[in-house]
């Protein structure tokens, strides 16, 4: 089981991975959404291609705080989107909005996670990137921790 949790003094939002199979072409696992008392847990069920798998896994640790990610295997299922700390967005009212590039160094870095099931996939339909999803703030260390305890479960199978 690998869990992923919100960055904060007391997360409520959370990530839960559980392996079921993995064999050498394919990984099947458990995927649960944890939002708070609010929201129901929401689960499904994945399988994907075991190379597909692992590079999601290293596609996650090679975010950074700057660029836009959109990360997804070849089956359907899962997409992780990635919204970077120092991008330049638009905010309405207000325009191209950036952290100056100076101002970058006073701020500790952490990374918007959007987990994205696939709600075609989920309801037996076409395959889809749209679904229900979970925002996550996240560090760095947070993911590696999380990218390791999954691997190192996977090839234990």
């Amino acid at each position: 089981m690998a869990l992923l949790k919100d960055y904060s003094d007391q997360p409520n939002c959370e990530v839960e991975i559980n392996l079921v199979l993995v064999n050498e072409s394919s990984v099947k696992f458990n995927i649960l959404f944890r939002s708070g008392h609010s929201f129901p847990e929401i689960s499904s069920e994945i399988v994907c291609m075991r190379r597909d798998f692992f590079k999601l896994l290293e596609d996650l640790r090679q975010i950074d705080t700057k660029h836009l990610s959109m990360l997804e295997a070849h089956d359907p299922g899962l997409c992780i989107y990635h919204i970077p700390l120092f991008g330049s967005y638009y905010y309405p009212g207000h325009g191209f909005l950036q952290v100056p590039e100076h101002e970058r160094d006073e701020w500790e870095p952490y990374y918007r996670l959007i987990f994205v099931l696939d709600a075609g996939e989920r309801n037996n339909h076409s395959a889809s990137e749209t679904g229900p999803a979970l925002c996550l703030k996240v560090k760095m260390e947070q993911i590696n921790e999380f990218v390791e305890t999954l691997i190192s479960e996977a090839n234990s199978f």
